[in-house]
């Protein structure tokens, strides 16, 4: 191994020293290589980071690997070859010599001045030299800063019109203007303020550029004093409050249907509705729009009431029309909102596959079929229903092919608003508000081992009192579990296992949902966000206070309705970080959950606890066939149980995403954690190195990665992983780091380690 690295290391050196050497061949008679600039200072430096200025430098040199310009000498190879393939090397994996370009270099100087001066280096000057060797070009910026000015005061207008008594008002909000470096940014952020506070207090289309400034200069030695002017308004007339007037609606508007053809119309709390059909009730809509007639007019309750009209998930787009309208001595705005209906119904399928190619080749996928229907009573009613399906198949002497499946059906209505006794969430809280009522049955089959059925059904919230902030709260989730049927095989080795047996007896599950999610994420936005979630479900104690009131001398485990019933606290979180590059991306996921039973229950029922595995989670192993902590994996065969199950998870995630061609995208991951049981019960019996504990579980940690395609035509995402282990926990000590064992050329290594994810769908 450590001989075949360092052959391979070898050749990646030769390969560079290769591709980098004659950067300059390609160059035509007049042309310079650019190899880069370097900023020199006469006199003291100056208080601007060095990122800022170095982001001032308009040309850039090639990129370089190790010092060398790896691209560059990868685009020098391939050329003068005209062949398809030499001019698909050149765009995809090559880069262009960079040329030097003077105008770019004195348009560089005129950019770092400016970047001082704006800095309050109001006496800076920069010249610019060039360092020619051979065919090359280098670039020298010699900056001279001189001495940094302060701001020693703003002055404001002081009118005693309306727009005055604003400015006057809204400049004790201000942050402090005295002995403060002078910086350019600071006054265009002001004016900035003083346009979105206007906007929210009825000054309608104020911008930043309405004001300017005033600068002295004279009065003392490297002191500026600003003066805050307000420009004549674009009218002619005195800037003037606005008022909401007229807000119509058209609740069915296509932009290829002529205006006049919506006939039918409909006033509902002060809205004219004009429509030519009916689609979702006017007074559904109405509560969705914020401001009266004869409000103050405020910018960013247009925006909440446009959210809110795309919240109801009914329209596809939303748009909004303002007019100004003269009435006496008061300006009105008239708003007319375009609502274009979404498709009433859809139908989308997922799928996910997992494959192992053992001695007995193992299949483990499903099919996920979804139906939805956004309007289903004329108010916005959301209503899903949603087939999962899961199977798991093995090829091989003896063996099942089916070895088990999974059928699940879920109903969901969603009504818009809190359909409650009270409504707890007042004014803009309430912004994104919504009612879930859902009802799902599971069966599973386990074969030759055991049958379990499940229903469960809830009711809840969820609200949106933000962008960024989202909450979710189930007050009532009721599941019943049976155990329909058991092998003698499973029931014996539930005999020797009574914490497994525990969660395996029918049992009735009362519990309460609350979930928190937030996101930074911005659709359509390339941009770095940071996701986070947390969710806990506290289950029994309704059921166990109702049982100790009607039995309150009874014998454990209490029952509710003729039935034991479960007593638990599980608790589940995670964050992701998404972070972008020019053409790249990175993500980084960690994801914590813990279960604890107490009370009238000694173990998790089995539908509630964690596991791990498959194509979205740690994708080296088939989906619940890892852990409990350094519980060894057993063979995957008919006479086995593989469902590995356990009551804490960690898990952890690094993927790198890059382009390959086109709609092709390639991706390289690292995944790890594992599963274990938060404490052994006395009767419990080998189960003592899947406990967790605090000395030895992070030497149970199962790492593994790999690479991945992506086909991704932005509506529609088909992913294939290919993942194998680097570290397995389950190994003695010592020798679970398996890098060694790594053998590509061997089928036999193959065939025991190489797992295939196939999905719809990024992983997260």
């Amino acid at each position: 191994m450590t001989k075949t690295l360092l052959h391979i290391s070898g050749l990646s050196v030769l390969l560079l020293l290769a591709v980098s050497c004659q950067p300059t061949r390609t160059l035509q008679e007049g042309q310079y290589l650019y190899t880069g600039a370097k900023l020199e200072y006469t006199g003291s430096k100056p208080e601007v980071s060095s990122t800022a200025l170095e982001s001032a430098i308009a040309q850039q040199p090639n990129q370089s690997f190790l010092g060398m310009p790896v691209r560059l000498g990868i685009y020098n190879a391939a050329s003068g070859k005209d062949r398809k393939f030499n001019r698909w090397v050149q765009r995809k994996l090559g880069e262009p010599p960079a040329i030097f370009d003077f105008q770019e270099a004195e348009t560089s100087q005129l950019r770092l001045e400016k970047q001082l001066l704006d800095q309050g280096y109001l006496q800076a000057r920069v010249q610019m030299d060039t360092i020619r060797k051979k065919q090359t070009v280098s670039a020298v910026y010699r900056l001279s800063p001189g001495t940094r000015y302060e701001l020693t005061g703003m002055d404001w207008p002081a009118d005693t019109n309306d727009i005055g008594r604003f400015i006057q008002k809204a400049h004790s909000d201000s942050s402090v203007w005295q002995n403060q470096p002078y910086q350019t940014q600071r006054l265009s952020e002001e004016r900035s303020r003083l346009a979105n506070s206007g906007n929210e207090n009825g000054f309608y289309g104020l911008s930043p550029r309405h004001f300017y400034y005033f600068l002295d200069t004279t009065a003392e030695q490297h002191n500026v004093k600003a003066f805050l002017r307000l420009a004549e308004s674009p009218s002619g007339n005195p800037y003037q409050r606005h008022y909401i007037g007229q807000t119509k609606v058209y609740p069915v508007y296509y932009l290829e249907e002529p205006e006049w053809n919506y006939k039918d119309t409909v006033e509902e709390e002060g809205i004219l509705y004009l429509q030519n059909r009916d689609f979702v009730k006017p007074q559904v809509l109405s509560r969705t729009i914020l401001q009266d007639k004869g409000d103050l007019f405020v910018q960013s309750l247009q925006q909440k009431s446009t959210n809110r009209l795309m919240g109801l998930g009914a329209y596809k787009f939303v748009n909004l029309k303002v007019e100004v309208r003269e009435e006496g001595d008061s300006l009105f705005l008239d708003r007319s909102f375009y609502l274009t209906p979404n498709l009433t119904q859809n139908f989308s399928a997922e799928l996910e596959v997992s494959s192992l190619s053992t001695a007995s080749s193992s299949l483990n996928g499903g099919v996920n079929l979804n139906y939805a229907h956004r309007n289903l009573f004329g108010g916005a009613e959301r209503f899903n229903l949603k087939l999962s399906t899961n199977i798991a198949t093995q090829i091989g002497e003896e063996v099942d092919f089916i070895n088990s499946y999974n059928i699940g059906l879920e109903a969901s209505l969603r009504l818009p608003g809190m359909v409650a006794p009270y409504n707890w969430l007042k004014g803009e809280q309430a912004w994104q508000s919504s009612t879930t009522a859902q009802l799902r049955g599971d069966f599973q089959r386990r074969t030759n081992n055991f049958s379990l059925f499940s229903l469960s059904g809830s009711y809840g919230f969820d609200w949106q009192p933000g962008r960024l902030h989202r909450y979710t709260w189930k007050p009532v989730q009721l599941t019943r579990t049976q155990l329909l049927s058991s092998t003698d095989q499973f029931e014996e080795r539930l005999a020797g296992n009574p914490r497994l047996r525990a969660s395996f007896e029918d049992n009735l599950i009362l519990s309460t949902i609350f979930e928190y999610n937030y996101s930074e994420r911005r659709p359509g936005k390339r941009e770095d966000y940071l996701t986070m979630f947390a969710s806990v479900e506290p289950a029994g104690n309704l059921s166990y206070g109702i049982a100790r009131l009607l039995s309150p001398d009874g014998s454990t485990p209490y029952q509710l309705l003729g039935m034991p019933f479960a007593q638990f606290l599980r608790v589940d979180a995670g964050i992701q970080y998404h972070w972008y590059q020019k053409q790249t991306d990175w993500l980084a996921r960690l994801n914590i959950g813990i279960a604890q039973p107490y009370g009238n229950a000694s173990s998790i029922p089995y539908i509630r606890q964690f596991f791990v595995g498959g194509s979205n989670s740690i994708r080296a192993w088939q989906i619940r066939t890892l852990g409990p902590g350094a519980t060894p994996v057993e063979a995957l065969n008919a006479e086995t149980f593989q469902d590995q199950t356990g009551d804490l998870k960690l898990e952890a995630n690094v993927e790198y995403r890059f382009p390959i061609i086109s709609y092709l995208k390639g991706a390289a991951f690292v995944d790890a954690g594992n599963i274990w049981l938060v404490e052994q019960g006395p009767a419990d019996t080998g189960t003592e190195s899947g406990v967790f504990q605090w000395d030895e579980f992070y030497r149970q940690i199962a790492i593994g990665g790999g690479l991945g395609l992506r086909l991704d035509i932005s509506y529609f995402v088909l992913r294939l992983d290919i993942a194998f282990p680097f570290r397995k926990p389950y190994n003695e000590p010592g020798n679970r780091w398996v890098f060694d064992e790594v053998a590509f050329g061997s089928p036999n290594w193959r065939t025991e380690n190489i797992v295939y994810n196939l999905a719809i769908g990024y992983p997260f």
